[in-house]
């Protein structure tokens, strides 16, 4: 089968899970025999040593046996492809978006599965550009940005809610309606996305079978062993080690992982130590968390890693085997495909109870407290409407009732390992792409 693949993130440019994902099931589609195209930005990392073909946008091409790697240059200097405000963000994907419908079309019969990944844009609006071209559509939504806003209309993510900027969102995240099949990341968001379809006028019955739910997952090489796993946290350590390993950027809320071990070192008498580590989002961003760690209790240090690319799974052993807790404070979260790295390395988890994590986690014989959620897997902290008043509160519970019973981490941290086996390996995942694709094929 040949398959293009059309994404902002794609190795070097990759900023979060979504790069993940998309990087892990090419490398799964060429292992199983497929040909992969994938078609990408360019940014100052991969601008090194290239040559630019001079077409009306200029583009570069790279070949390694049955992948080919094709990059628009959309802005010179960009270090990521988000930069800058919302409006100059959008404005350079719908350039990408352009550029990548011109350069598509004339080759259009060279590809069986054109796969659209990521959020708004790309497979929305080239969902509909691309619908009369007589190739198969796959549009994968990594996120529904404009659900990332609180019942109050307070903007969860890091862009002006402005019902403008919503409405032009949700206009070109219901565009995914135009490929031949819609793939969510959990139930939620499917139900999410119908909703949204719904407000646009569509009766999203229609729609309905045209969705499934594909997560995203890691490598089973990447899971410790429960032996491992059992002697990582045998012991409850002098000093216990918390980490939030993402991309430090508004949308996940990194001010309340901050906030929330504060609240822990209140209530616990031991030593902790907080890592931040990731992509910074902007030097703005930062400097509102480097004020957070002011006064901090004697018993808590704060400590940042910044890097400027997604880390190699060696890497994120390195950075997650000797951390003890990972904490996830993120507002909304359509999955949480870090919950699943840092728990494959022996990492007992605390998130808020956002969509994703719920939908992971969910369980019939969950505990419910005010504060939060105990279930089999770890425990998830409650939001409210009133987040900003007792989220880090709500934090250092789920925090502290994990150090207090720190005998049973082990067992929740391999049952969730478990269940990261049976549903969200790389392979699994790509077969569930293939299926797909191929039912297409022979409709």
């Amino acid at each position: 089968m040949k398959i293009a693949i059309i994404s902002l993130q794609f190795e070097e440019t990759a900023t979060g899970g979504g790069g993940v994902h998309v990087e892990n099931i090419c490398k799964q589609f060429i292992a199983l025999s497929n040909e992969v195209t994938v078609i990408s930005i360019h940014t100052k990392r991969t601008l090194r040593n290239i040559k630019l073909e001079s077409l009306q946008t200029p583009s570069s091409m790279e070949k390694r046996c049955k992948l080919t790697i094709i990059r628009f240059l959309i802005e010179k200097g960009i270090e990521q492809p988000y930069v800058g405000s919302k409006k100059e963000e959008l404005q350079r994907i719908k350039q990408f978006a352009d550029a990548v419908v011109k350069w598509i079309v004339p080759r259009i019969e060279k590809f069986d599965v054109i796969s659209l990944q990521g959020h708004h844009i790309l497979p929305g609006l080239i969902a509909k550009k691309l619908k009369h071209t007589g190739v198969k559509i796959v549009s994968t939504i990594h996120a529904l940005e404009s659900t990332f806003v609180s019942q109050k209309g307070e903007s969860l993510g890091s862009f002006d809610a402005t019902k403008e900027m919503l409405s032009k969102l949700r206009t070109w995240e219901a565009m995914s309606q135009f490929a031949d099949f819609i793939i969510l990341n959990s139930p939620s968001v499917r139900d999410e996305y119908l909703k949204i379809l719904k407000q646009q006028g569509f009766e999203p019955q229609k729609f309905a079978k045209k969705t499934k739910v594909i997560s995203s997952g890691c490598n089973a090489d990447f899971l410790m062993s429960d032996e491992e796993i059992n002697h990582k946290l045998f012991t409850l350590p002098e000093k216990i080690n918390l980490v939030t390993f993402c991309r430090i950027d508004p949308s996940k809320g990194m001010e309340f992982s901050i906030e929330g071990a504060k609240e822990a070192a209140k209530m616990y008498s031991g030593k902790l130590c907080l890592f931040i580590i990731g992509i910074p989002a902007s030097e703005e961003y930062l400097n509102k968390l480097y004020s957070k760690t002011k006064q901090m209790p004697s018993n808590l240090e704060i400590k940042f890693h910044l890097t400027s690319a997604i880390s190699p799974p060696p890497k994120k052993k390195q950075i997650l085997d000797d951390k003890h807790i990972y904490v996830m404070p993120t507002l909304k979260e359509p999955f949480g495909m870090s919950i699943i790295e840092a728990s494959a390395r022996g990492n007992m988890i605390v998130s808020t109870d956002t969509t994703g994590p719920a939908y992971m986690m969910e369980q019939e014989s969950n505990m419910h407290y005010d504060w939060g959620i105990i279930t089999n897997y770890g425990v998830l902290a409650r939001i409210a409407e009133d987040h900003h008043k007792n989220l880090a509160k709500n934090i250092g519970k789920a925090i502290v009732w994990s150090i207090k019973n720190w005998e049973g981490g082990a067992e929740r941290i391999t049952a969730f390992n478990e269940k990261i086996r049976e549903k969200w390996t790389w392979e699994g995942i790509a077969k569930q792409y293939l299926k797909l694709f191929e039912s297409q094929l022979v409709l």
